[in-house]
């Protein structure tokens, strides 16, 4: 099975967390212009999962550089928020000021 983590640490390592970080925002705009593209029925949805891919690989490579434990831990906290919004409840089943301090970084 593959590591992702690791080729990710690779990655970084071979080719520069400055690099990468540039490789993200020009992996974004291709995700952009696809999905523009697909909107006017120029492009089709493979181009799309094409370039989700590469955006994914992209941003889980700055998860490691600013923290892979708390990415994880915010893209849980937004799906239980998006959960919650989803149902019939009213309140958030957690505070969630108590999760950061004043830096927005996990306490």
């Amino acid at each position: 099975m593959i590591d992702k983590w690791d080729i990710y640490t690779n990655a970084l390592n071979f080719y520069g967390i400055e690099s990468q970080k540039v490789m993200l925002v020009e992996e974004v705009g291709e995700l952009l212009n696809a999905l523009a593209k697909f909107r006017r029925e120029r492009a089709t949805g493979r181009d799309v999962i094409t370039e989700l891919a590469d955006v994914s690989i992209m941003v889980e490579q700055m998860a490691v550089v600013f923290g892979k434990e708390q990415y994880e831990r915010e893209k849980e906290r937004k799906l239980e928020r998006l959960k919650y919004r989803l149902s019939d409840k009213k309140e958030m089943p957690y505070d969630e000021s108590q999760m950061f301090d004043g830096n927005y970084r996990f306490k």
